[in-house]
């Protein structure tokens, strides 16, 4: 993928390890972050992407539905709590299919 797309860097390893401080100090910019997220371990990535909100200029995941509508929910709805509050406070979360 990274031959194809020389701008796109892949990279393997443990995400929750993973410092994106550091990758963006690397490259010089704000970084993009695109997974299809565990269902085990969502909430555990999206603190971490969260916690390095200044040097993330846009994260695209996939998500569980059931763990999607949490990240969406409005308040009001059941499914409403503290990763709904958390994700609205770092972007816009939606359904985009």
């Amino acid at each position: 993928l990274g031959t194809a797309l020389p701008g796109v860097r892949v990279v393997h390893g443990d995400v929750l390890q993973y410092d994106w401080k550091a990758l963006a100090a690397e490259t010089g910019e704000r970084i993009s972050v695109i997974g299809n997220l565990p269902f085990s371990v969502t909430s555990q990535i999206l603190f971490s992407l969260f916690d390095s909100a200044p040097v993330i200029r846009s994260a695209l995941v996939t998500l569980q539905l059931e763990v999607a509508q949490r990240v969406c929910a409005p308040p009001g709805k059941k499914p409403y709590g503290l990763l709904s509050v958390v994700t609205r406070l770092y972007g816009d979360p939606k359904f985009v299919f």
